[in-house]
């Protein structure tokens, strides 16, 4: 009768199985530490386990390099810690996407530079709406909010605005290279929430506020907006 692995056993495989894993993930990518597990450790994605990732790191440590006189590991994992690893395993093989908690791209309103920024501000009034891309056929070319017309004012005067006034004539309030204006931030679609909420979490410490962050498929500015995230998606309690 073959007899069931020790819990040692199953825990150094589960280790040796996130290993694996996270050498897929950082492959072709410069490290700046010695292992993959330390690298993860200091990837921002590991903050949800990060505390019971470095426990397991010791006790894999323990279990290696350290045996009694009779070549057997000093400790034992309890039943509890391989859970805890085999929960992490399973975290890093399925991490939440950053892509499927935001504004799925067929539903996000885009502004176009030809619309009237009247009848735009009417409408996100009316159903909500703080910040609205522009694009045109190459594109992304900014985001129409309040804080862009504003920058507008400052810049042209209360009597440049009128009934007509288009969306692509505040063409530089709506820049997002304007040091002046609103941050946004692009990623590619394998962002994780994790990443995603960092960004906005470390903008709002530097008082430099993240407005938006888009996921696009290769995280370049004009190629198509997959989803859309703003601080109340990637900050709430319930994340």
């Amino acid at each position: 009768m073959q007899r069931a692995p020790r819990r040692s056993e199953r825990f150094l495989t589960l280790y040796r199985k996130l290993e694996g894993l996270l050498e897929k993930r950082y492959t072709g990518r410069k490290m700046s530490s010695g292992s993959v597990v330390m690298e993860y450790l200091h990837d921002a994605d590991s903050a949800p386990c990060r505390t019971e990732l470095d426990m397991c790191r010791e006790i894999r440590n323990l279990l290696t390099h350290n045996t009694d006189g009779a070549g057997e590991p000093v400790v034992e994992p309890s039943e509890a810690v391989v859970e805890t690893l085999c929960a992490i395993v399973d975290y890093v093989q399925r991490p939440r996407l950053a892509v499927d908690y935001g504004t799925p791209g067929e539903k996000i309103l885009f502004a176009h530079p030809n619309d009237s920024a009247l009848d735009m501000m009417r409408h996100m009034m009316r159903v909500g709406y703080s910040h609205v891309p522009v694009r045109d056929r190459t594109g992304l070319v900014g985001v129409f909010s309040a804080a862009s017309l504003m920058r507008y004012i400052g810049d042209a005067g209360f009597d440049r605005l009128h009934d007509t006034l288009k969306i692509g004539e505040l063409k530089n309030a709506l820049d997002f290279d304007d040091e002046r204006s609103e941050k946004y931030e692009f990623f590619d679609k394998n962002a994780t929430l994790t990443t995603v909420r960092e960004a906005f979490e470390k903008r709002r410490e530097r008082n430099s506020r993240l407005a938006v962050a888009f996921i696009t498929e290769d995280g370049a500015r004009h190629s198509e907006v997959l989803a859309m995230l703003t601080s109340w998606d990637v900050l709430r309690d319930d994340q």
